[in-house]
């Protein structure tokens, strides 16, 4: 006798596969790719195997549903950001570059952690960074945007690899150059000799 499917959660309580996804990322930033298991999930979250297996049919799918949810967890994290901001041209490009440069989604470890893994797919980092791109270049065209664009995400990975070269003080001096050259202005200073 086929079993029946499990009925939708209840408004207002937290659905047993967002549960799931955040226990993944936890096992992920403890132990790396390799401590996400089927076994380690049911362990951490209280479900049996058979309960995992019936959000993740496959090690694929749970790879996969696991880098939907970080990427869907920066998305929210940005337009947190953005919708705090005042509307401007540059707001979209500035929330982004808000969230991203100081880790609004807290899931900057995790993402370092699936980058240097099995769990990445450069099809799929891709086509997210192509849309948010398109998403924070309206407005301010694409010169202003890939510049802030490439600057953030270079000061992101730098910080993520333990190798940026700034103190705190000059990161927040980079920070408000790059706030300031999203809403157009200028980098400033003097030229080089």
């Amino acid at each position: 006798m086929a079993s029946k499917p499990a009925a939708p959660a209840k408004a207002g309580r937290p659905s047993a596969r967002a549960r799931l996804l955040e226990a993944a990322l936890a096992l992920i930033l403890e132990g790396g790719a390799e401590a996400l298991t089927y076994e380690s999930l049911a362990q951490r979250t209280g479900l049996s195997k058979g309960g995992v297996l019936y959000h993740f049919a496959s090690r694929e799918a749970m790879n996969k549903a696991v880098r939907e949810h970080v990427r869907q967890r920066y998305r929210d994290a940005r337009r947190a950001e953005t919708e705090a901001l005042p509307d401007s041209p540059s707001r979209a490009l500035k929330g982004w570059a808000i969230a991203s440069l100081h880790n609004r989604s807290g899931l900057d470890a995790v993402s370092a952690r699936i980058m240097s893994s099995g769990l990445w797919n450069s099809a799929e980092g891709r086509a997210h960074h192509r849309e948010r791109f398109a998403a924070i270049s309206k407005g301010v065209g694409f010169d202003r945007a890939a510049v802030v664009y490439l600057a953030a995400e270079g000061l992101w990975f730098l910080e993520l690899a333990g190798f940026l070269p700034f103190s705190r003080k000059e990161r927040r001096r980079v920070v408000e150059k790059l706030m300031a050259l999203a809403d157009g202005g200028e980098i400033g200073g003097t030229p080089a000799s």
